[in-house]
């Protein structure tokens, strides 16, 4: 059976963590992410399409240079080349594997500081 003061105990610590979490919610940042694609450079897959090997892999080599890695393995397709299109889809999945360990990383840190926020509320 429970007792009113074990009840009443329960009931202020109800109280408490949830001005713990309004607290803590309120402190968080607002981000927003907008993107946009700009409007002189084609869809992926259409960056070399109808053009002859030669003109494609030219504009390959020029996209691998500025770092344009999935336009540069779109155009290598078209062109013939297989290996360097492999080596420039090799290159955008480890930069967006790069993207997501910083991701993770982040919101680990968020999480951290968010519980020490938390223990810190309860003492």
């Amino acid at each position: 059976m429970v007792s009113l003061k074990s009840a009443a105990v329960a009931f202020l610590a109800v109280f408490a963590l949830a001005g713990v979490v309004a607290q803590v919610h309120a402190e968080e940042e607002v981000v927003t992410v907008t993107a946009t694609r700009p409007q002189d450079q084609p869809a992926s897959g259409a960056a070399c399409e109808g053009l002859s090997a030669s003109e494609s892999g030219r504009l390959a080599r020029e996209a691998e240079d500025n770092g344009a890695w999935q336009r540069a393995s779109d155009c290598f397709v078209v062109a013939g080349e297989y290996l360097r299109a492999h080596h420039a889809s090799a290159r955008v999945a480890s930069e967006a594997v790069a993207a997501q360990k910083r991701n993770a990383s982040t919101a680990a840190a968020n999480a951290k500081s968010q519980m020490a926020r938390i223990r810190a509320a309860f003492r």
